[in-house]
């Protein structure tokens, strides 16, 4: 359990003569996200920060991100050193290839598109083999001729035939050659509409017979293919040579657009500015060092006293890192309340791995989020699954978040594997050997376990409320956690007494204790939250048993795959046809359940956690940290930030 980075908001005083050096310190250093500074600081800072070469900068940045955008990436290279502004515009002068690159490029445009031409004209005259005429006939003032494929063809000729009697057609193979009189091409259109199965093409204009014009377009795109391979070959080779030193000069550029850019939030005199932002308080003595070395202690920081909320830095181990996506997916914590990151990478694969509760599925899923994560990284021309579902999936989440999601089912299906060990549940099969508990006997059992389960997460949640608001110094707030705590446990108690069949009377001393923990649990409401308050008393009970539903979609996961491995015993005593239905039922059967299992468990999971824990402690709405910060691939910084320390570049 962590809280956010803590922050502290600076002002950064730097003499105006040092201003470019230390914007590219900052934006390396990458630690401040820069403010606007305040109103009240505004009035002595009259002056304005000089925009050197703006539009020049602008102007060659676009034109390097263009080359680049035209040449082969090569991954890898040196990174390069730009010593000043004065020296990028000099490296930038002495890169010499634009026109040529241009040219290349062009060239292979076109070539790939003559290229393109002459093996669609080679496809038609494939096509069209049966024709034995100049096929210029099919293409004139007068007339017009269409390519009709796919769909039932027989059905499509005899209906021509009757709605349009002039029309003139032939087979050819499993292509259908119509030709009308220009004319009737609306008519055509409309008659087509009929059939959207079909697939029909416009034959273009061509000249000579099918048999000439195949072996014509053969030579023809050879020799274009030759001089594509030329082309292609020369802009590789420029590109290796190259490459590396354009996307530096084009990265170095977009850099110094970035830092201008920053300009409208900064403050300034004659002979100074003033930069505010919010930096982590362990990166404040980074910032000195970075200020020191670029301003030559031409520079004064100080911290600023503000009542303003900081921004949210989330920083968890790597382990949990991965479920900060769930997190924001739900909403950003403020920077003075508690991360709940680390409790949901702890929770969330227990509830998952609880709910699933077979260790077959849990193999699966362990299988199927290791192959995940494989093919995001690998994709390959394959496809795992058809191409409109995987659109689809697309549309809805990204490779990325595929990723993440695959990630944080791992632990959950690890969990799964030793609990189905436990159930001894396999596919719904049980091995030769003893389940040291059986989920459908042991039901009473569960359904105990998950209450408790529920009254130690809702305990938990109103717990960490007390210290959210307990350390920002809101007592009053802080109480009603308390009492709202108070008011849950005198529940707890009160019905643990009628299910145990107890007295309820002052005798009893457990039911006295709930009545205690009640009375002053709602007077302590009362007090803090308002009567309003009151109505959200029910909710405490269903929030506890809410927490069941981990047994319920066990049980129902464990009983269904039960009833299909039923089915599938039953149907192999028959006969061959009902044994292979036996089998269909076993496979589908199996796979619907898993998925199900996938989603539920997923979904169920994250629920109890956001709604039934969240909500004890947790408001959001935070507001994320965002740094001034450069994107170093092909660039080294020319300032000490105390990272690695750059060597003079080559060109």
């Amino acid at each position: 359990m962590l809280k956010p980075s803590k922050m502290e908001r600076i002002r950064l005083v730097v003499s105006k003569s040092y201003y470019g050096e230390a914007m590219s310190a900052l934006h390396d250093l990458g630690a401040m996200q820069i403010e606007t500074v305040p109103e009240y600081a505004q009035k002595y800072l009259d002056g304005a920060v000089e925009q050197k070469r703006h539009k020049e900068i602008s102007d060659y940045a676009q034109r390097f991100r263009a080359l680049e955008a035209q040449m082969i990436p090569e991954q890898r290279g040196k990174k390069y050193l730009f010593r000043s502004l004065d020296d990028l515009f000099e490296k930038a002068d002495s890169v010499m290839i634009f026109e040529r690159v241009n040219q290349l490029s062009k060239d292979i445009e076109d070539a790939r598109a003559e290229l393109k031409e002459l093996e669609y004209r080679a496809e038609i005259a494939s096509r069209l083999s049966g024709f034995e005429k100049d096929l210029s006939i099919l293409s004139s003032e007068y007339v017009i001729s269409f390519m009709v494929s796919g769909g039932k063809i027989g059905e499509f000729a005899e209906g021509l035939a009757k709605a349009m009697p002039d029309a003139i057609s032939a087979q050819y193979g499993k292509t259908m050659l119509v030709s009308i009189e220009r004319r009737h091409e609306a008519d055509f259109g409309k008659f087509a509409e009929q059939y959207p199965k079909m697939h029909i093409e416009v034959v273009p204009k061509l000249e000579g017979k099918p048999e000439g014009l195949k072996k014509s377009a053969a030579e023809d795109i050879e020799l274009v293919g030759s001089r594509l391979k030329a082309f292609e070959v020369e802009l590789r080779t420029i590109s290796e040579k190259h490459y590396a030193m354009v996307s530096a000069i084009r990265e170095q550029f977009d850099i110094e657009v970035e830092e201008l850019d920053a300009v409208s939030r900064i403050g300034a005199t004659e002979s100074v500015i003033a930069i505010d932002g919010w930096v982590p308080e362990e990166q404040v003595p980074k910032l000195r060092k970075a200020m020191h070395s670029a301003t030559k202690d031409h520079f004064v920081i100080d911290t600023v006293a503000t009542k303003e909320l900081p921004p949210t830095r989330l920083e968890n181990p790597a382990t949990a890192k991965l479920f900060e996506f769930f997190i924001r997916f739900y909403s950003l914590p403020k920077s003075d309340e508690i991360d709940p990151t680390l409790i949901f990478a702890v929770v969330f694969p227990i509830f998952f791995g609880f709910m699933v509760g077979d260790a077959g599925y849990g193999a699966v899923m362990l299988a199927l989020a290791l192959g995940i994560i494989y093919r995001t990284k690998h994709p390959g021309k394959r496809r795992l699954l058809p191409k409109k579902i995987g659109s689809f999936v697309h549309t809805i989440i990204s490779d990325n978040g595929l990723n993440v999601i695959a990630r944080a089912i791992i632990p959950g299906s690890i969990i799964a594997i030793f609990l189905g060990i436990l159930f001894n549940e396999y596919f719904g099969f049980q091995l030769g050997y003893k389940a040291p508990f059986n989920v459908v006997t042991g039901l009473a059992k569960l359904l105990v376990i998950s209450g408790w389960i529920g009254v130690a997460m809702v305990s938990f949640g109103f717990l960490l409320g007390f210290a959210n608001k307990f350390a920002v110094n809101e007592k009053k707030a802080a109480y009603g956690k308390i009492g709202w705590l108070a008011a849950a446990w005198g529940f707890v108690i009160f019905g643990l007494e009628i299910l145990h069949k107890q007295p309820l009377g002052l005798s009893n001393p457990a039911a006295l204790i709930s009545y205690v923990l009640l009375v002053g649990g709602i007077l302590t409401i009362l007090k803090t939250d308002g009567f309003e308050a009151l109505m959200e008393l029910p909710s405490l009970i269903s929030h506890i048993l809410s927490y069941t539903r981990l047994v319920g979609i066990l049980l129902a996961s464990v009983i269904l795959a039960e009833v299909i491995d039923q089915i599938f015993l039953k149907s192999i005593t028959g006969s061959i046809i009902i044994a292979i239905f036996g089998i269909v039922i076993l496979v589908f059967g199996q796979v619907f359940n898993i998925v199900i299992a996938i989603f539920e468990s997923g979904i169920q999971g994250a629920r109890l956690i956001y709604v039934e824990f969240f909500s004890k402690f947790f408001a959001g709405n935070g507001r994320e940290f965002r740094p001034f910060v450069s994107r170093r691939k092909r660039t080294l910084s020319r300032f000490d930030i105390g990272e690695e320390k750059p060597g003079p570049a080559k060109s």
